[in-house]
């Protein structure tokens, strides 16, 4: 269960949508929400109060148009990946809602604002950029039996209802040995099977319906053919892979979907 959701805006319509599932998702969990705006641009003493003011009318605005009743106002300044990510750990926030963001020319050499963020951040991130604010009822987490993917399992699994499915996908690469790919695609299966046979001991009885499948080729080329075939209304990744060298930074995988999200994306650290 998630208690106290945060909510980055940034004032746009994408920021609207993430405030909409956030509404969802505090009536679910009887959670309470937090909507944060952050002040990057710098502002005489005199026109700061005007730009705050403006700021909390919008945040009250996106509140109210929501019906959400127990929430706070927090306005601050500064650089907006920074603020937030050290936002999320003052407030103890157990989840952070954000909208779709705009790449700007400069961050494609340094990566967008969510994407650092998401390199930080110690609370499970949901990207909200479907419109309809409806219970999640199909979600895909891409599994490689890391400890990171695992977290996302569980992060995942916390978010949905019991009227929910959660489908667990482990991509397999037989290499150089295509004759024995049957073997090993079964033996990842059972692999598979018994991984969250021992997650499920660690999550609460009540969840989602679990499902779980292999398929063959790369991650990403596993996650799209489930995304087109399963349709799924919530993907839900680890932000990191198992590789020595990306652990340090975001997992190709999840770099790709945060900037093309095919539907809401959960990930976790």
């Amino acid at each position: 269960m998630y208690r106290n959701l945060l909510v980055a805006h940034d004032l746009s319509v994408e920021a609207d949508i993430a405030v909409r599932r956030a509404a969802q998702l505090a009536r679910q969990h009887g959670a309470s929400v937090t909507l944060l705006h952050v002040i990057e641009e710098y502002f005489p003493d005199r026109m700061m109060d005007t730009v705050r003011e403006a700021a909390e009318v919008a945040l009250r605005d996106a509140a109210r148009a929501n019906d959400i009743t127990d929430y706070q106002l927090v306005i601050r300044q500064g650089r907006a990946a920074n603020t937030v990510t050290q936002a999320v750990q003052e407030l103890c926030a157990d989840l952070l809602v954000i909208g779709a963001h705009h790449q700007q020319i400069l961050e494609r050499f340094d990566g967008t604002t969510l994407e650092r963020i998401a390199r930080h951040c110690r609370a499970p991130i949901l990207l909200a950029v479907e419109e309809s604010p409806a219970p999640y009822a199909k979600a895909l987490v891409g599994l490689d039996l890391s400890h990171c993917s695992y977290q996302a399992w569980r992060a995942g699994y916390r978010l949905l209802s019991t009227d929910a499915e959660l489908l667990a996908l482990n991509a397999y690469q037989p290499g150089k040995k295509a004759d024995r790919a049957a073997g090993h695609l079964e033996t990842q299966r059972e692999l598979l099977r018994q991984a969250l046979q021992d997650e499920r001991a660690q999550v609460p009885p009540e969840g989602p319906q679990l499902l779980c499948a292999v398929q063959q080729g790369t991650v990403v080329q596993a996650l799209e053919v489930a995304l087109r075939e399963w349709t799924p209304n919530l993907l839900v990744l680890g932000s990191r892979s198992r590789g020595a060298i990306e652990q340090a930074m975001l997992g190709s995988s999840t770099r790709h979907y945060l900037r093309r999200p095919p539907c809401d994306v959960l990930i976790s650290q």
